[in-house]
C-alpha cells in the first residue's frame, strides 16, 4: 500500500467517529502536495500544467478551508458572479474525483448507497452526498446548480437543501435556443444576484462582472489558440491534467488566475516540438484512474489527447458580450453545447474534430450518465458518416467498482490498431 492510500485509509478511519478530523486530514493533504508541486517547480510536467494543478487544488483546500465563503454548485453555474462576492465554487462533481485521488471514495459511495441512493445514481452526485452524509463538508454560504446537462442536479440540491436546511438555488435553463430562453434565464440570474447580496452582505458590481467576461473572452481566445499549438506538439499531460482544465474552462471562468494559466500556457507550448502522436478528441467525463488508459494518456508520446468537449461547451469563436454581462451569461448557458438537442453537442464536436485534425474520437459513457449513454450512439452515426474513426467506452469516470479494464484494453487496442491503419 503507498503513501496515499495509507493516508486515504486513515481519513476513512478518522471519518466514522470524528468527521472534523477527517476534514482537517483531506484538507492537510490538498495543502501538502500543492506545496510540494510548487517545489517541483522546472520538473518533467510543463509549466503550466504545474501551474495548472496548484490552482485546482488551492480551489478545493480554500472552499473546504473556508465555508462560509463557499458556494456549493455544479459545473456549469455561473463562476464569473460568485467569484465577485469573493465566493470559492466548490463543483460537487470536481470534490468526488478528488475524494478519488485520496482514495476515499468507496467509503462515500457506500455511505450513499446504505442512505437508500440508487446504484444507478451518478457516481459524483453519490459520492458528494455521501460525504455531506458523513459530515465531511460543511455547509456553505450557499448552494446553486443549474438543469444544464445533468438530470440529477436538481434532484441532488433539493436534497442538500432538506439535508443542510438551507434551500439551494436552481437556475432552469431552457431547452430551446431562443431569445425567449435567454430572456428568461437573465431575469433568474438577476434572482440569484439579489440573493447573493442578501447571503454575503456585499453589493453586485456589474462593471466588474464585465471585467471578468472581458478576461474570459480573452483566456477563450488563447484557448483556441493552444488547441491548435496542441494537435500539433508533443506537449505530455495525464488524464488527471485534462480533468483539472475545467477549473479553467468552468470553475475559475472570468478569473485573473485563468487568465494567467492561459497566457502560460501559450508560451509554454511554442517550446515544444512538432509530434507524431495519435490525435484524438474525447468526449465527456475522463476516468483519471483507469489503468488502461492512464498507460496510453498519461506522459505517453505515442498517443495524446489534444482536447475534449468540455474545452469548447460554450462553442468555438463565440464572445460574451461585456456591456450586458447578465444578459451574456444567460445566453452562454442557454446556447451550451450540452442544452438542447444531441445535435448541437454533435455538431459542435465534428466541428472540432476537423479543425483540429483529430485521428479519432473517444466518446467514454458514465455509468449513471443517461444523456451520454443515449447521445453516444447518434454521435458515433454521424462521425462515422464524416470518416472519423469514432471509439464509445462504458464505464465509470470515478467509481471503480464499475470498472471494466479487460474490456476497455481489448477495445481500445483494436481501435488504435484501426486508426493507425488508416493512417
Amino acid at each position: 500500500m503507498g503513501v496515499v492510500e495509507k493516508y486515504g485509509a486513515l481519513i476513512r478511519k478518522t471519518a466514522v467517529r470524528h468527521p472534523g478530523r477527517a476534514r482537517r486530514l483531506i484538507r492537510i493533504g490538498l495543502l501538502y502536495e500543492r506545496a510540494r508541486l510548487r517545489a517541483k517547480r522546472g520538473g518533467p510536467v510543463p509549466k503550466a500544467l504545474n501551474e495548472l494543478n496548484r490552482l485546482a487544488i488551492r480551489s478545493v483546500a480554500r472552499a473546504l478551508g473556508d465555508p462560509q465563503n463557499a458556494a456549493w454548485v455544479n459545473l456549469f453555474a455561473p463562476a464569473e458572479l460568485l467569484h465577485g462576492f469573493d465566493l470559492t465554487p466548490m463543483s460537487i462533481e470536481v470534490f468526488t474525483a478528488f475524494a478519488g485521488g485520496f482514495h476515499i471514495e468507496d467509503f462515500l459511495l457506500r455511505r450513499a448507497e446504505a442512505m437508500g441512493m440508487s446504484d444507478t445514481l451518478c457516481s459524483y452526485h453519490k459520492g458528494f452526498l455521501g460525504a455531506v452524509d458523513a459530515d465531511l463538508l460543511e455547509t456553505p454560504r450557499v448552494s446553486i446548480t443549474t438543469t444544464l446537462a445533468c438530470d440529477c442536479n436538481a434532484n441532488t440540491f433539493r436534497y442538500l437543501s432538506a439535508r443542510t436546511g438551507d434551500e439551494a438555488f436552481i437556475l432552469d435553463i431552457p431547452y430551446e435556443n431562443s431569445e425567449t430562453s435567454v430572456s428568461y434565464a437573465a431575469a433568474q440570474i438577476e434572482d440569484l444576484v439579489r440573493l447573493l447580496e442578501r447571503r454575503t452582505g456585499r453589493r453586485f458590481d456589474e462593471r466588474a462582472l464585465g471585467a471578468a467576461l472581458a478576461r474570459e473572452n480573452e483566456a477563450r481566445s488563447l484557448n483556441e489558440a493552444c488547441l491548435a499549438m496542441q494537435a500539433k506538439k508533443d506537449y505530455p499531460a495525464t488524464l488527471t491534467l485534462h480533468m483539472f482544465k475545467l477549473f479553467a474552462t468552468h470553475l475559475l471562468a472570468g478569473s485573473e488566475e485563468a487568465l494567467h494559466y492561459y497566457r502560460t500556457l501559450a508560451e509554454d507550448l511554442r517550446g515544444y516540438p512538432d509530434t507524431e502522436a495519435m490525435k484524438i478528441l474525447w468526449i465527456h467525463l475522463m476516468p483519471y484512474y483507469q489503468p488502461t488508459l492512464k498507460s496510453y494518456f498519461n506522459n505517453n508520446p505515442l498517443y495524446r489527447i489534444v482536447a475534449s468537449d468540455f474545452d469548447f461547451d460554450y462553442g468555438l469563436g463565440e464572445r460574451l458580450d461585456e456591456s450586458h454581462p447578465i444578459e451574456a451569461l444567460a445566453r452562454k448557458m442557454v446556447e451550451n453545447i450540452y442544452n438542447g438537442p444531441y445535435e448541437r453537442k454533435t455538431a459542435a464536436a465534428l466541428q472540432a474534430a476537423e479543425s483540429l485534425g483529430v485521428d479519432g474520437v473517444i466518446h467514454f459513457c458514465h455509468w449513471g450518465c443517461k444523456q451520454s449513454a443515449g447521445g453516444a450512439a447518434e454521435m458515433k452515426r454521424a462521425f462515422d458518416d464524416s470518416g472519423h474513426p469514432f471509439l464509445i467506452l462504458d464505464g465509470d469516470g470515478v467509481d471503480q467498482r464499475n470498472d471494466a479494464d479487460g474490456q476497455i484494453r481489448t477495445r481500445t487496442e483494436a481501435f488504435f490498431e484501426m486508426v493507425r491503419a488508416r493512417k
